[in-house]
């Protein structure tokens, strides 16, 4: 190709239309791909407020070809994943590239080069900021429709340009889809009456709608969620910005029904939290915009809806493997399907989380999507 590669960092890519437009240009033609609100990605990028740049850092960049913009990362520092596990470990997430491994080089030598002046060996991603954030890892198998709310969708070149760039793979994410045909087979009813029988007496309560209890409920939540995940690989805690920030996101959208605080003998003890696929609504706002009309789009298709992704589920350590699990995944998708759900998703599980995967396998989960976390040496991308 023509022309040399120059890196532009960005103080603020918010206002960099280049950097905030890219993924309009590189996914233009997929009819699958749901653009985000770019209300949704400024609050990404605001460093004064967005509750990750409390304990962690970011730099921004793009990379342009003869003046013209072909791909952008960010180099990511997050402090508490440093503390937690003190791997060296940094990351790179917000990927988007042309088919074009010069430049996918070019930025991923700015990005390591940037970690690694903060003391970091390794580099891992993509992720926007930490796996608790949206978007984690490249899809590589399964373009089979519009994604799920929060859950990545990119060229199906991505991966081939990040291998040719000289990374490997670091670990697979795994989406299950389980439909109304599902729950209606024979072997899933099985299933459910065994567990039934010797699972413990369980209170799901669904979450409360006004405000005050609303905060207290995902509070709870997320502490059974930290206290649940808290070995599980790459995970950090949710801090308590982030629990307001969260908080605040699903206010809008989240369904009494298909949300829930699981209780034995009054103690919270697991948590469930799904979400519409608002993607589904999304994918009719192609700009992006809620003005003039995408605020009436939005609105009016939340209720036409026809699936929901179950997006956050924990139990506590003394009350696994008693069934509680199933039972908040059994009961949360019939009330779906009571509210006219088509659909659920099971996402994302980690493929070595062997619990999770057989979970889902025996709630009739159809592995249908993969996503891959890529990880390099720092030095290896360096010339």
């Amino acid at each position: 190709m023509a022309g040399d590669i120059l890196i532009e960092e960005l103080p603020d890519p918010r206002r960099s239309p280049d950097f905030l437009d890219l993924p309009w240009r590189v996914n233009q033609g997929d009819a699958d791909w749901a653009p985000p609100l770019r209300m949704a990605v400024n609050k990404l990028l605001d460093r004064k407020k967005y509750p990750f740049f409390k304990h962690g850092d970011a730099a921004f960049f793009l990379a342009k070809r003869d003046g013209e913009t072909v791909g952008r990362i960010a180099a990511i520092d997050n402090r508490l994943h440093a503390k937690k596990y003190n791997d060296s470990t940094g990351f790179f997430g917000f990927f988007e590239c042309d088919d074009d491994v010069a430049a996918c080089n070019a930025l991923l030598r700015r990005a390591a080069q940037w970690v690694k002046d903060r003391g970091y060996t390794r580099m891992l991603g993509p992720v926007n900021y930490s796996l608790n954030d949206e978007c984690p890892g490249v899809l590589y198998e399964g373009f089979n429709g519009i994604p799920l709310i929060l859950m990545s969708h990119n060229p199906r070149y991505y991966k081939r340009l990040l291998e040719d760039a000289g990374l490997r793979k670091a670990k697979d994410l795994y989406a299950y889809l389980v439909t109304r045909a599902t729950m209606a087979d024979e072997r899933f009813q099985r299933l459910m009456k065994a567990v039934r029988r010797r699972a413990p007496k369980l209170d799901l309560r669904p979450v409360r709608l006004d405000s005050k209890g609303f905060r207290a409920d995902i509070k709870t939540m997320l502490d059974i969620f930290n206290e649940a995940w808290a070995q599980n690989w790459g995970f950090v805690e949710v801090t308590p910005p982030e629990v307001d920030a969260i908080a605040a996101d699903l206010k809008p959208i989240v369904r009494p029904e298909i949300t829930s605080v699981a209780s034995i003998d009054g103690k919270p003890v697991g948590m469930i939290v799904c979400v519409p696929n608002v993607n589904e609504v999304l994918h009719k706002i192609p700009d992006g915009r809620l003005l003039p009309w995408g605020w009436w789009k939005l609105l009016n298709g939340l209720r036409m809806v026809r699936g929901f992704r179950t997006m956050l589920m924990g139990v506590v350590a003394e009350h696994r493997g008693k069934g509680v699990d199933a039972m908040m995944i059994d009961q949360v998708i019939q009330n779906g399907q009571a509210m006219g759900y088509q659909y659920c998703e099971l996402s994302w599980v980690l493929e070595d989380n062997e619990p999770m995967v057989s979970l889902a396998d025996k709630a009739g989960g159809v592995l249908y999507r993969k996503y891959r976390l890529f990880e390099a040496n720092t030095n290896d991308l360096l010339p």
